[in-house]
């Protein structure tokens, strides 16, 4: 008799291999958007926490100097709100021309200052993200004599995890966060000129009142619309570092509250003109809402697109409305 042996199977088969990978394929399906759930939720998180590092770093300026933090000048250093007709900025964009400066009105001031005065003291119209240095563990920086340095050195807690990380975009440090200028010029954070602004003055009360924000974005143009292609130290009274809850003239009315970031095809019609204009409306990277810092220092995340005229009041420091900062 012969025996014949018989093999043990050490293989799948191709039956058994491809339900082997349906199943991973179901349950993949199954955990990404979960994934995707906790990283946004840990994300959101520490946006807060960089907001509650910015506000506290707002209150510790104000224990030291009596006033808050700024907007900066540029070398015109017009209050105008940036939404309202300004007979003096061209005759201001031509006393300016230079060849050898592209920055035209929106350059920080450059003086003339007082003999002695100390370069930092120089770089306060570099606006509130400069300021604010010392108060954020950044007391090198601050004190560094290279301007280079400064403008082209990231800062983590100014950058949202959800959007992007600190980082170098076209050889500048960006920012996501902005101080909120109310509708123009009565926010707590208000161009050199108008203010400065103390706590006292924000007779609607600190926990009523908006402080600063996360910025909306074409999130297919970072680094080249105007409220994104300059760092956060360099540009003086503009949007890279402000946002208003006013009407924009080119948006919907309630677009002074916060939106989600936009690319240049969802809101018609972007031209060759204004499809790196920049946006001056809170907003965010976050799926539901954008986070924000109150006067008092407590952080709320506030759904998108609020009552605007809500929003409004929330953002204005004194203008006596009544309104439940609970509702949003």
């Amino acid at each position: 008799m012969v025996f014949v042996p018989v093999r043990n199977r050490s293989a799948f088969t191709l039956v058994e291999l491809l339900v082997v990978i349906a199943i991973i394929a179901i349950l993949t399906g199954l955990l990404l958007p979960a994934v995707q759930r906790i990283r946004e939720a840990a994300n959101r998180i520490e946006c807060s926490n960089h907001l509650k590092q910015i506000g506290l770093a707002f209150h510790n300026y104000h224990d030291t100097n009596g006033y808050l933090p700024d907007g900066g000048k540029n070398k015109c250093n017009l209050p105008y709100s940036v939404f309202m007709p300004d007979p003096d900025r061209a005759h201001c964009d031509a006393a300016n021309a230079d060849p050898n400066d592209d920055y035209g009105c929106c350059a920080p001031y450059d003086g003339p200052f007082p003999a002695g005065t100390p370069l930092q003291d120089k770089r306060m119209e570099w606006s509130w993200p400069y300021q604010i240095l010392p108060h954020i563990e950044q007391d090198a920086l601050y004190r560094t004599t290279s301007n280079a340095t400064v403008i082209r050195t990231p800062i983590k807690i100014y950058n949202c995890p959800s959007r992007r990380r600190a980082q170098l975009v076209n050889n500048h440090s960006t920012i996501d966060y902005a101080g909120c200028a109310g509708t123009g010029s009565n926010g707590m954070v208000v161009r050199q000129g108008i203010g400065p602004i103390t706590f006292a003055m924000v007779t609607d009360g600190l926990s009523n009142t908006v402080l600063a924000g996360e910025k909306r974005m074409k999130k297919d143009r970072f680094g080249k619309t105007s409220d994104d292609n300059e760092s956060w130290a360099e540009p003086g009274w503009d949007t890279e570092i402000y946002r208003i809850a006013a009407r924009d003239p080119d948006r919907p009315a309630a677009d002074r509250g916060p939106s989600p970031d936009i690319v240049t095809t969802m809101i018609p019609p972007f031209t060759a003109d204004n499809i790196d204009s920049g946006l001056s409306q809170f907003g965010s990277s976050h799926p539901s809402g954008a986070n924000f810092v109150l006067g008092d220092g407590s952080v709320r995340h506030i759904r998108f697109n609020p009552d605007p005229t809500a929003f409004q009041r929330f953002c204005v420091r004194n203008d006596g409305a009544n309104f439940d900062a609970n509702g949003f």
